[in-house]
């Protein structure tokens, strides 16, 4: 009919079927958006979130929140330890009080900003870019010098923020609030799903998912990956693969699970 939007079944994506290769809890968002355009998915997580070796960096931050002018968020994950900290110390109306704070929260992404709102409390600042590199920019601009800035991350993360805003004078305390692991299994499954040719897209939504999804196929990675679409969400997962031996089809220009989507549609169109 003229003038009707497509249907999932019209879409380029329509009969597709993606592997989905992030930490179990973080997968559904992501089949909800490929079920839309008609792709059908597969998840083997290749990477777990779990709790840091030592709670006590993060708690003794928190406990004196007050006193930084930023707190910066790069993930959802980042969020979620947070709060449940807070909450954990009984503290947590410092994050959801109605009182006006000093603080300001920066959230990388909207996805960080979104998980942060659903808790009561809006984001102030929020780079353009949904990278570690925008954030130290947009710092710098309000100005940090002699700032106490509190950076919640993972264990495995980028040292770019702390380094490069400790050399603009602010004073910055980097907890581990979580640590990303490898899957305990999941090589098989891979395995069979890349050789009986089951799956069309493979996805990475981290460089941590690269690396891990590498270990569990082992020195076949490549050859197994040569004939399905490896897609990544950015310039550093695709770095990552790349060092890996992996080949990338897709990186969407926005770095989030519906630009990966939008630009598969892209790629298939």
């Amino acid at each position: 009919m003229a003038g009707s939007h497509p249907t999932a079944t019209t879409t380029p994506l329509a009969g597709k079927r993606v592997l989905i290769t992030r930490a179990a809890h973080q997968v559904a968002n992501f089949e909800r958006l490929l079920q839309q355009q008609g792709a059908s998915s597969v998840a083997v997580p290749v990477i777990e979130i779990i709790a840091p070796d030592c709670w006590q960096p993060l708690d003794r931050a928190l406990t004196q929140l007050s006193q930084y002018r930023y707190v910066i968020l790069t993930s959802v994950n980042a969020v979620q330890a947070v709060y449940q900290r807070l909450k954990h110390l009984g503290i947590v109306d410092q994050l959801t009080g109605a009182e006006p704070s000093s603080v300001q929260w920066v959230c990388v992404g909207p996805k960080t900003a979104q998980a942060l709102q659903r808790l009561g409390r809006d984001t102030d600042l929020q780079p353009q870019q949904y990278r570690a590199e925008a954030v130290v920019d947009l710092l710098c601009q309000q100005g940090v010098e002699g700032a106490k800035v509190l950076y919640p991350r993972a264990q495995l993360a980028r040292e770019l923020i702390p380094t490069e805003l400790t050399a603009a004078g602010a004073q910055v305390d980097d907890p581990i609030a979580y640590q990303t692991v490898p899957a305990a299994r999941g090589g098989e499954q891979l395995r069979q799903l890349l050789t009986q040719h089951h799956v069309d897209v493979v996805t990475f939504t981290s460089s941590s998912s690269v690396e891990n999804f590498v270990t569990l196929l082992g020195d076949d990675a490549a050859t197994l990956t040569q004939s399905v679409v490896l897609a990544s969400i950015g310039p550093l997962t695709t770095a990552t693969a790349q060092r890996l031996g992996l080949h990338i089809d897709v990186e969407p220009q926005d770095y989030t699970l519906d630009g990966m989507v939008a630009a598969l549609l892209d790629f298939y169109r």
